[in-house]
Parts: C-alpha cells; structure tokens; sequence
C-alpha cells in the first residue's frame, strides 16, 4: 500500500491492490518517522486498485495516541494496524464491553466506566436503528458491575427485559404517585391545569388539605369534596376558606360567578382523572420502590404525555435531592453542633428505611429524552434532568439520555454528555445538530452516520480512547422495542385465546 499525492498531518491517500474496507485501521509515518494511526474514510475501486482516503487519529507513542502535528511522508508505506495493538489501545480492565469494532470483529472495545456514566452519555438513532438493543446489552454489562440504574421508559420497552445474567437484578416499577408528596404546582401539571386562576385553587385546596395529614387516594378524594363545597358556596356568592401557607393562617375569599365556573371545571376534571388513573394513585412513594444494585425499569407507558413529564420531574428531584441530602448529613453527623446533628441523623435514618437506593452512585437513564427535555421549551422535567447534567457528576448522579430525534433534544442539556452512541442518522438536519453539540465529531465523521448498518455506531467522547465505528453485540435475550412481524401475526391464530 503507498500513498499518493499531497499530505497533510490530518488526511492522506493511499492505493491499494488487497481489499480495503471503509474504516479500516492503518498505520503511515509523518516527515519525522513518527507511527500515525489513521482511519480510511472513502474508497474508491478503479481499474483493480482501492484508493483510500484516510484521516488521521494520532501519533502513536508508547500504545497510547496523541496529536500529530507533521504532515505524512509520502515516501513511506503504508501498512493495516496491528490486532493486538487496537486490543491494547481500546482494551479496559474495568471497562463497559458494548461490541466490536465494525472491521475487526475479534478487537473488543471498551468504555471507561467511570467517565461514561460520570460525565453522562446520549444514544441516539433513527427508529429500528438498535437503540433499544444498545441500552439492553448495557443494562446487562451494568449488572455486572453491581450498578443501580433506573429506566424511565415511555412505552414499557424494557419492563420485561430477561437475560440470564439478569435473573433477580431486574425490578419493574408501574408508576405509583401521592398527591401529598407533590407539591400544587407539580399536581397542576400531573393533572394537566394550566390556567394561572385554576392553578390558585388549586393550590388552595391542597395547601388546606395538607394540614389533615392524609394521602394516597383519600388526599384526592378529600380535593374533589372540598371543591363541591366551595362550588356551593360560589353558586350563591358565599365565601370559601382556605390555608394560606405563606401567612400559615386561614383566610376567606369572596367568591363570583367566574369562581363557580373556575370550581366547577376542576371538580368535573377531578372526578374524571380519578375515574381514569385512580390505579396509579398510592400511598406509597414512588422513589422508595426503586432498589440499589437493581435495573429499575419505571413504565410509564399507561400514562399521558403531560402525567409523565410531571412524574419524571419528580422523580429526578427527588433522587438528586435526596443523594445531596445523604451526602452532606454522612459530613454533618460530625458536627459538634447538636442540632445540625441531630436533623443529620434523622435525615439518615429515613433514607435508610425508605430511600436506600441514594445511598450509592445510581445512572438514571431517560428513554425518549426529547419528550422530556424539549428543545425549545422547559417544564419541571427538563429543569431537574438538565440539574442533574450540570451538577450530577459530584453526587455521583449519571445520566443517559436515548432518542430517535436528536434535534428535538434541549441542546444545552445534550452537550453535557461526554460521551454519544450514535447509531444510524439518516437526516442531514440531525447529523448537523448532533455535530453542534459535540466537540469531537465533525463533518467528515458526521457523513458516515447516513452509511451505518442496524446495530452499528459511532462512539466518541470522553470514555473511549478515540472515536470508532463499533458493531454493538446482539442482545441474547428479551426486551422490547421490536419490530412487530405483521406477517406472522397475520397467519397466526385469531383472538385471545
């Protein structure tokens, strides 16, 4: 193999008469004979010989790679890479194994543990193009590690994910909420209210309510009784009685025909949100279902779009509000100040009875990311995810964000993922958003998302050693996601039984 023509310390040519494939690892020299290792990028057959067009990764000095800064000499030969040293170079003790890279099947690549999940991760791909089987082989590498992940899963993709390494470390979790652990704006947008005069009920009505003590399904039974009582007294212009919280004193409120109207719309949509979703309503916290050194699989998958944008956001306030709890009351039960260590051990003795899963490090990984973390719009869900990925990293608070529309995704939270498994990207619009928020692929790797097989990716960032195409391995076991084989239902037998 020889190079032709110009060079340059980034890209050179080369012809070939042996097969070369799009991706393959070969190694030149630059002017001061230094080892380079380069990537092919295009080939071209013509006339019985390959030309390639490679761009190069770095100067290989002691098995590690760094920047070249030399232009290729274009007297030297070129050779393929060695297996053993790509095995050296992509190769971690302690390390997430996903699959192989896409040229040499038998050199295994490995993601630094530490800083994919520290410094969070975004899978992305066009529908069908292996996300769901991406995140399946994670979750099982993870289970290996002993790790506390939690799913939040939109369609239930993963609530009956089985493999045999799996066995008991998989908890299924249906999405269960209180009403007194929310507070009267999350309820609001759990029960869809975004009128600013039905939002102030509202809130009337659960901050007098909260003084009772109740919850569960009684705390909302108790709403709509209280809501028909104040619509008796708005009918005739009486006056309700109400908490205020901020003076913590009763007060009263003239009521008008308007008020009527505002009352009656929210005992009507009460009645009906019971009628419809009393299933998910519990006396029990969602958070304290979710175990340590378990895969949790959250399915929110019967609730609407607006129910689990609200659930979501309650769910990772609470996990990273109740980690930074955890972990300044372990620094304030050494205080000599009694009080603050007092409120320290009371802190850790609820956490230890109902919320063990903060207790260590955990990955919350968000299915869907794009309903969650808009991109040109915020709600409590996008707040708390977006807290999570600039100030996780030091509680020891991982995310994982997967989506088929990249450029839906909120950028400023995307750009906070050290490391991307970009699977098969097709739309040029996607591609060139997925460049803008990232730092280590450009426009040349961006080109080879559109040329990517099911199952194929490129991973870049900050857990691997340089950006690789990888063929990510085939999960041998259950999960969701699937496509549905219409033929075969079509041929099947009819009905349920």
């Amino acid at each position: 193999m020889k190079i032709i023509g110009d060079t340059t310390p980034n890209n050179f040519t080369f012809i070939s008469e042996v097969p070369v494939e799009f991706g393959e690892y070969v190694i030149a020299k630059n002017v001061d004979n230094e080892e380079v290792l380069a990537i092919v990028k295009d080939v071209i057959y013509r006339e019985k010989t390959y030309i390639c067009n490679a761009k190069v990764l770095g100067v290989i000095k002691d098995k590690k790679i760094y920047i070249n800064r030399k232009p290729i000499n274009p007297e030297e030969d070129v050779k393929l890479c060695d297996n053993n040293f790509l095995t050296l170079l992509f190769f971690n003790k302690d390390g997430i194994n996903l699959g192989s890279l896409l040229t040499r099947r038998n050199v295994r690549v490995f993601l630094d543990t530490n800083k994919f999940i520290s410094r969070h991760f975004a899978i992305l791909s066009i529908t069908g193009g292996g996300k769901s089987n991406t995140v399946s082989v994670l979750c099982k590498e993870l289970a290996r590690k002993n790790a506390t992940v939690i799913i939040i899963d939109p369609h239930g993709e993963y609530s009956n994910l089985y493999h045999i390494e799996l066995q008991g470390k998989v908890n299924s979790i249906l999405p269960s909420i209180n009403p007194a652990f929310f507070n009267s704006d999350e309820l609001a947008e759990f029960l869809g209210i975004k009128e600013k005069e039905s939002k102030i009920y509202l809130k009337y009505a659960y901050d007098t309510i909260k003084l009772e003590k109740i919850t569960g399904l009684d705390f909302l039974e108790r709403m709509i009784d209280l809501f028909y009582e104040w619509i008796q007294a708005a009918e005739v212009g009486w006056e309700i009685k109400y908490y205020n919280i901020n003076k913590r004193k009763f007060e009263v409120r003239k009521t008008t025909e308007k008020d009527f109207v505002i009352l009656s719309t929210l005992y009507n949509l009460l009645n009906e949100f019971l009628e419809n979703y009393s299933i998910y309503i519990s006396e029990k916290d969602i958070i304290s279902q979710i175990k340590p050194n378990h895969i949790n699989v959250i399915d929110l998958s019967g609730l609407e779009v607006h129910q689990m944008i609200s659930l979501v956001g309650y769910i990772a306030k609470e996990l990273l509000s109740k980690r930074i709890i955890y972990l300044k009351s372990l620094k304030d039960i050494n205080l000599k100040c009694e009080k603050i260590k007092s409120i320290a051990i009371k802190n850790l003795e609820i956490i230890e009875n109902k919320y063990k899963v903060v207790k260590k490090p955990f990955l919350l990984i968000v299915e869907e990311a794009h309903i969650f973390i808009p991109r040109n719009s915020e709600n409590n869900a996008s707040f708390w995810l977006g807290k999570i990925a600039r100030e996780g990293r030091k509680f020891g608070v991982g995310l994982g964000l997967i989506s088929q529309r990249p450029k839906q995704l909120n950028p400023d939270v995307l750009s906070q993922t050290g490391t991307k498994i970009v699977l098969r990207i097709v739309e040029p619009e996607d591609q060139k958003y997925i460049m803008s928020v990232s730092e280590d692929i450009g426009e040349e790797l961006a080109k080879d998302l559109s040329s990517l097989d099911i199952g194929e990716a490129l991973i870049s960032g900050i857990a691997i050693n340089l950006p690789s195409l990888v063929k990510i391995d085939k999960f041998d076991g259950i999960y969701g996601g699937k496509d549905i084989d219409f033929i075969k239902e079509w041929r099947g037998l009819e009905g349920w039984r």
